[in-house]
């Protein structure tokens, strides 16, 4: 369904704006390509899912929501920080939401 899409497309957008404001504010190449990669990766989900593809949407944002939380709970674990709490927080939650919906899918 075309508005389980929204959740994908919402996440890639934040992921993709933090990383390019920690390249504008640190000059972070890093957090420039990893926005990029893992906002196109929630982006190309929520075309999949629009297109009536659900299980594969909803696969692929659930591994770029891992690997979110993978990263910053990670960062957030050796030293804290408001910015990797909410993106582990955001990580989880969509991880929550994608896994449960392709499990739905797949049955």
């Amino acid at each position: 369904m075309p508005g389980e899409a929204h959740p994908a497309f919402t996440v890639g957008g934040l992921v993709f704006a933090g990383g390019l404001i920690g390249f504008i504010k640190s000059s972070s190449k890093g957090s420039l390509i990893g926005g990029a990669i893992i906002g196109a990766g929630f982006a190309g989900a929520g075309m999949l899912i629009t297109k009536g593809e659900g299980f594969q949407g909803h696969a692929l944002a659930s591994t770029c929501a891992l690997s979110l939380a993978g990263m910053f709970g990670r960062k957030l674990l050796k030293g804290g920080g408001m910015v990797p709490a909410i993106y582990t927080f955001i990580g989880l939650a969509s991880l929550t939401f994608h896994g449960k919906k392709a499990v739905e899918w797949k049955e």
